[in-house]
């Protein structure tokens, strides 16, 4: 089922299946600015990272050998609508004995959407059922970019670490305070993962004339984009890493790793649309 929420500057549109934005509309100029997805490009528009990032390989986790899909469990199961108002959503998945299969963890999972101005703000809630309970968790905005070429303007300077995808040595990226996204740079880069800022706001400014703006407290920004095609660009939070070859098999010796113990822990990020 999709859910609408809007304000006088945006439209937003979210997939009970999934829960993830299948829609945002700047409603000023009246054009929708989330990737609408394709099969040669990328058929997906947004995902709910959870409890793993990216094409994770097997893990032992209670002593078990477990194996998930790409991103985890989220993406692939339904939601049910917990809260709903003009402005605002959240959607809660509750672990059952399909989930437990590959994850031995009981789990309550929600995610939010609140609308202000022009801004989208997107919140987790983790909360274990089951002990201490190790995941990752974060976003995958798929954002309109033509020629899927964006530049990227950090708010401040920034010195920040790159994680390759194939290395667990984080290697130092020097003083920047931006960068051109485009294809030759996805196909140098795939996923880019970039860590240690300042926590500032990022800047993607589009040949359209849009800029979209990150702002959030995560380890990581992982910025990606099909390297061969596709009108979009994605500006990607991540409370946790893509794996890497020696990356450890245990779950909870993995880089970045978060923990809950039945308090719950909560994190966001916000995406603003401003045409220029």
């Amino acid at each position: 089922m999709i859910h609408t929420i809007e304000n006088d500057v945006l439209s937003l549109s979210v997939n009970g299946d999934g829960g993830s934005m299948t829609s945002l509309v700047y409603k000023p100029t009246g054009e929708e600015r989330l990737w609408q997805g394709d099969e040669k490009w990328w058929k997906g528009q947004d995902v709910v990272i959870f409890p793993i990032v990216g094409h994770a390989g097997g893990f032992t986790a209670k002593g078990k050998s477990c194996a998930l899909r790409s991103h985890g469990i989220i993406r692939y199961v339904a939601l049910e609508l917990r809260k709903k108002s003009d402005h605002s959503l959240t959607l809660g998945f509750r672990s059952d004995s399909a989930t437990y299969e590959n994850y031995p963890y009981e789990f309550d999972f929600e995610i939010s959407y609140e609308l202000y101005n022009n801004s989208v703000r997107v919140s987790y809630f983790v909360r274990s059922l089951s002990g201490k309970m190790p995941f990752y968790v974060g976003g995958h905005p798929g954002m309109k970019a033509p020629g899927g070429r964006a530049r990227i303007e950090f708010e401040r300077e920034e010195q920040p670490l790159c994680y390759p995808l194939d290395s667990d040595v984080a290697v130092p990226v020097g003083k920047v305070k931006g960068f051109t996204l485009d294809k030759a740079f996805f196909a140098e880069h795939k996923t880019y993962q970039l860590g240690s800022l300042s926590g500032g706001a990022i800047y993607a400014f589009t040949d359209d004339g849009y800029r979209y703006a990150y702002k959030s407290d995560c380890p990581l920004f992982a910025f990606w984009s099909n390297e061969k095609g596709g009108d979009y660009v994605c500006v990607e939070p991540w409370w946790g890493t893509n794996d890497y070859p020696s990356a450890p098999r245990e779950i909870t010796l993995k880089p970045f790793m978060n923990f809950d113990d039945g308090t719950g822990k909560h994190f966001s990020y916000t995406l603003s649309v401003e045409k220029l």
